[in-house]
């Protein structure tokens, strides 16, 4: 009995699991765990993919237009503008309107910013090309000499740097030729000579009139005030920025027989020198300069005289002498005309014709017609008369143009049509060239044309008196009226 505990009374339980089967369906939950991470994986890359093709690209901008100075603001901006794009890319996917609408002005600004950068890099070279040529006094200049699109050019540069939009900017500081180049520099020795011209000291009687004329003592009073305003001081500068900018050869031309207008240092190299300066090339000019390593003193003086000379020379052609009155010698009664024909020619005209800016008196008796005469004149641009204004003078230069291509050589010719006299009572002929009329003063006509006219008869001889000198008109008209002819 004591052996009853030995043994075991429960109940035995049966050991059924398949454990071959658990770890098949383990192995399946594994790979099916296995199958929707590669699942979630591909719907992300798919979700990425599809971001990426809906990623916004930014516009493509070309600076190579617009020079290196604004080319490096541009893509700075440009630059700017793709990192803040990137940033907006996912509200732009999203159709977000803010972002939408901020990507539109940053790229019609950057747009627009390339369009007025492009246009001023262009007035700035055409600028810069009229600088290097013969028209650069058509360029304004500041009180140093330097050119004033320069200046803006710079203070655009620096505004635009500083985030100011470059249509304001622009607006603000001009580039353009027109918008700068508000007064024409003007050679203040002109006013000298024009000074002295109203009161000429030196008179003397030719062909029975007086004629005056600036006197040589006036002309030298001028030249001693042009050679102290163009001699630098002590510390190599001038008092007067206008003498200054001349002398430096930054405003004022100057011509030279068969080369054209030259800046004044141009001139004096080629002239005295016989060389051409290239542009860039301070070789020659640095001699002249105060204060450069290879200053010439003694050229420097020569080159200030060479100036006032060319200024001299041109105001002797601008200021000849002046004709007036008939000089008295008693009773001759046939050095001017009678009260009749004085009343036809000098008076009003019902009928006129204009050539240019000019009208000379057409009604019957103030002109003669002598198209079949078959007078011929020789004619230069020199020769028209200048008020016949700009426009009627350009054309004249151009049918020249045409004329010496074809007549290599030769003369330019035309015929004279009439002769008359102007409203202000200038006599003149009216030549045929090219099919235009131009005007040339009656008394510059060599003498062999003048011959033939006269015996044309008409009014021609009393056209050339009127031409050749003063005519008092007192006791015709009653109001003292006198015709001055500039020789």
């Amino acid at each position: 009995m004591a052996q009853e505990g030995l043994f075991f009374t429960g109940t035995v339980l049966k050991n059924n699991r398949n454990l071959l089967q658990e770890e098949a369906v383990r192995q399946q939950l594994e790979m099916r765990r296995e199958q929707l991470e590669l699942q979630k994986q591909a719907a992300a890359d798919r979700r990425k993919e599809a971001r990426k093709k809906n990623q916004p690209s930014p516009l493509s901008f070309d600076s190579s237009s617009m020079g290196p100075e604004m080319g490096r603001i541009f893509q700075n901006d440009v630059l700017s503008y793709q990192k803040n794009l990137a940033g907006m890319s996912e509200g732009i996917i999203n159709q977000d309107s803010e972002a939408i609408n901020q990507r539109y002005d940053s790229e019609s600004g950057l747009k627009t910013e390339k369009v007025v950068f492009d246009e001023v890099w262009k007035e700035v070279s055409s600028n810069r090309e009229l600088a290097r040529g013969n028209n650069r006094d058509s360029l304004g200049t500041n009180e140093e000499g330097g050119y004033i699109f320069e200046d803006n050019y710079q203070s655009f540069l620096d505004a635009v740097d500083q985030g100011v939009n470059p249509s304001d900017a622009l607006e603000q500081f001009p580039i353009s030729q027109g918008a700068i180049n508000e007064t024409k520099f003007e050679n203040p020795a002109n006013a000298l000579y024009a000074t002295e011209a109203t009161n000429r000291e030196y008179k003397e009687e030719k062909n029975g009139y007086e004629v005056k004329y600036v006197s040589k003592a006036q002309f030298d009073r001028v030249g001693k005030k042009i050679v102290g305003k163009l001699t630098p001081d002590k510390n190599g500068d001038w008092d007067d920025p206008a003498y200054k900018k001349m002398y430096l050869g930054q405003e004022g031309l100057f011509t030279v027989d068969n080369v054209g207008n030259l800046s004044g240092p141009e001139a004096f190299a080629m002239e005295t020198e016989g060389i051409g300066l290239e542009p860039g090339d301070t070789t020659f000019t640095d001699k002249l300069v105060p204060g450069s390593d290879t200053y010439d003193p003694e050229l420097a003086n020569n080159y200030i005289q060479y100036l006032k000379g060319k200024m001299e020379s041109s105001a002797r052609k601008d200021y000849p002498g002046v004709r007036g009155s008939v000089v008295s010698k008693g009773d001759d009664k046939d050095a001017g005309l009678s009260p009749d024909v004085s009343k036809i020619l000098l008076g009003d005209a019902e009928k006129t014709k204009s050539f240019g800016e000019v009208n000379i008196k057409f009604s019957p008796s103030q002109y003669d017609d002598l198209t079949n005469e078959n007078i011929k004149v020789s004619l230069s641009p020199e020769a028209l008369i200048q008020e016949q204004g700009s426009d009627k003078l350009e054309e004249f230069n151009t049918a020249l143009q045409v004329w010496n291509s074809d007549n290599t050589g030769m003369d330019a010719e035309g015929k004279v049509r009439y002769i008359g006299i102007t409203e202000s009572n200038q006599p003149v002929a009216a030549v045929d060239f090219s099919g235009q009329m131009y005007l040339i003063p009656l008394a510059s006509l060599s003498s062999s044309v003048k011959k033939k006219i006269k015996t044309a008869g008409g009014r021609s001889l009393d056209l050339f008196k009127i031409a050749e000198g003063g005519v008092t008109t007192e006791s015709s008209t009653g109001v003292g009226s006198k015709y001055n002819k500039p020789t």
